[in-house]
């Protein structure tokens, strides 16, 4: 027998399932970092995240800040790192039915070992055709290693886009980072609140690009 349903159709919002998200990190391309991140939830409204790091390229240049005359044009920046952080997601924030989506609240660690390599002209000692050496100030090449750690507070908003298995991700942190360099005081990546080799507290923003994955 065939029953037809004369009532006025209702559309359904089925429920979205997703559980395991991968992202890249947009706007740490533009400093040479390929930063990875995998978002698993657990439960209806937290989720953690692992976040593996690596450093390939050409580090950013804030010498104009610095007093330190330096030549950048060789400059090489070679790194990795690991984050681990979790996210409590406000409910009745995000699309009706969707996980992983919505205005979030987050922490996380992170730790970073880097190795830059660059020219600075200073003062040193050079051999001579007598054999003897003398003091010549030119360019000398340095290799300056940077470890890095601490941790951040997020506040965030990811949400579907164009497909239902599409996330963007946006969000502002205040990080507090230590950061250890070969060079002490010395470093010439320690003048601006983003060089690399800077301690202390700063706001960074975020923006990722993510594929439900499962």
């Amino acid at each position: 027998m065939l029953l037809l349903n004369s009532g006025p159709a209702r559309a359904q919002i089925a429920p979205d399932s997703a559980r395991l998200v991968g992202k890249l990190a947009l706007v740490k391309l533009f400093s040479s970092t390929y930063e990875a991140e995998v978002e698993y939830r657990h439960g209806q409204r937290f989720s953690f995240s692992l976040l593996p790091r690596l450093v390939s390229g050409k580090p950013n240049d804030y010498s104009a800040n610095s007093t330190i005359t330096i030549t950048t044009s060789n400059d090489q920046i070679r790194g990795y790192g690991l984050g681990f952080g979790s996210r409590f997601y406000i409910p009745n924030t995000g699309t009706e039915g969707t996980r992983l989506a919505g205005l979030y609240i987050g922490l996380k660690a992170e730790y970073q070992h880097l190795r830059l390599s660059y020219q600075k002209e200073v003062w040193g000692e050079d051999p001579a055709p007598d054999g003897l050496l003398y003091y010549t100030f030119r360019n000398r090449k340095f290799t300056e290693t940077i470890n890095r750690y601490g941790g951040a507070a997020t506040l965030g908003y990811q949400c579907q886009i164009f497909l239902p298995r599409l996330r963007l991700d946006a969000s502002a942190s205040l990080n507090n980072l230590y950061s250890r360099s070969s060079a002490g005081q010395a470093s010439r990546y320690r003048s601006f609140q983003a060089d690399y080799a800077y301690s202390g507290a700063l706001w960074t923003m975020g923006l990722s690009v993510g594929y439900v994955l499962k």
